[in-house]
């Protein structure tokens, strides 16, 4: 089994179709667990009559185990249909659940892009300036600039920069570097919202600052340099910013929300917002971590019925909304439930907004 595209689950067939998630095994008790789930998925399975799952899934038993070994800390996805079957590696802990001939359950997925947003790093040593573009699975380096080799002025040759080798006074063509290099930074985010991590030396991330510090999304309360480290050895030490870029993004989610919660284009009541979804009028859908709503929902007219609990032919609502938002190109977002007005479950954000 490899790793699948995000896109190939959000888009694949609703027939024949599986789709399951395990928490972390940690322990044999963890393991004997996971046998006790996988027993009753097979067994649901059978009781369905579809014999293609249940023996493409056992013939897959060895390698689910095998993926779940590697992987100690993690949680997995799993999809199973004729045409493609993968994992994905979950940073998030989530409860063992599967589905069974509906759409693939999109809200682990979701909530994995929300805590996995792109960020820049940027790191100043005594010798270079690095700048990366990161989430918390991928990381590359997109600029880099040494301190011996820069011009004074980009626009043309003259007025070489050198390294401050010693902590003693910084020269003035470095502080001139670090100045212009705060602008190009400036202007890169000028068109996104990118949080930017500062990381490297003190004395020169204090001078940087002077000229950075102003513009929203400074990330600077971490003690770290990562001169001559590879991508792999800082994608490694990332997850301690993990809390303040995601805070970020939710604080920036949230304040958009509060100037439009009282508007007409943004709707809070389930019913007018399915309406909405199925008359291809919502850019964005905003749903709650952990929360779900159990009922049935007709994929094509939009009519639903909520459960008070999980039932036989129960789905959960709000996974259904989102992988119908992600068909028609609109965007999701997964907030903590105090985000959300009492008694409110779901937000859309209307087209023109």
């Amino acid at each position: 089994m490899k790793p699948v595209k995000l896109n190939e689950l959000f888009f694949h067939e609703k027939s024949n179709t599986l789709s399951f998630f395990q928490a972390p095994i940690k322990t044999p008790q963890d393991l004997e667990n996971f046998e006790l789930f996988f027993t009753d998925l097979v067994l649901q399975l059978k009781i369905r009559g579809n014999d293609y799952l249940t023996n493409l899934i056992v013939k897959n038993h060895s390698n689910i185990k095998k993926i779940l070994k590697s992987h100690p800390d993690k949680s997995h996805g799993f999809f199973f249909s004729k045409n493609i079957q993968g994992y994905i590696i979950l940073q998030k802990i989530v409860s063992p659940y599967y589905m069974i001939g509906h759409t693939f359950h999109v809200r682990p997925v979701l909530e994995e892009l929300f805590v996995n947003p792109e960020f820049l790093l940027v790191n100043i040593s005594l010798y270079d300036i690095k700048i990366y573009r990161a989430d918390f699975q991928h990381i590359e380096i997109i600029q880099q600039y040494d301190f011996d080799e820069l011009p004074k002025n980009f626009n043309d040759g003259e007025g070489r920069v050198y390294a401050p080798q010693y902590l003693g006074l910084v020269p003035y063509k470095t502080i001139l570097a670090l100045k212009t290099i705060a602008q190009k930074i400036k202007d890169m985010i000028l068109y996104e919202s990118l949080p930017v991590v500062i990381t490297g030396l003190d004395e020169m991330k204090n001078i940087f600052l002077r000229y950075l510090d102003e513009s929203a999304g400074v990330i600077t309360s971490f003690y770290e340099d990562f001169y001559e480290k590879s991508c792999m050895e800082i994608l490694g030490r990332c997850e301690r910013f993990r809390y303040a870029v995601t805070d970020y993004y939710s604080a920036q989610l949230k304040d958009r929300l509060k100037r439009m919660i009282k508007s007409r284009h943004i709707l809070s009541d389930l019913g007018e917002v399915i309406r909405a979804i199925f008359d291809g009028k919502v850019i964005q859908l905003v749903i709650p971590s952990e929360q779900k709503v159990w009922g049935t929902i007709d994929s094509d007219t939009g009519e639903f019925t909520i459960h008070k609990r999980a039932g036989k032919t129960s789905v959960d609502i709000l996974n259904e909304l989102a992988g119908e938002v992600i068909k028609q190109g609109g965007r999701i977002k997964i907030l903590g439930p105090h985000f959300f007005p009492q008694n409110t479950s779901v937000l859309a954000i209307l087209k023109g907004t």
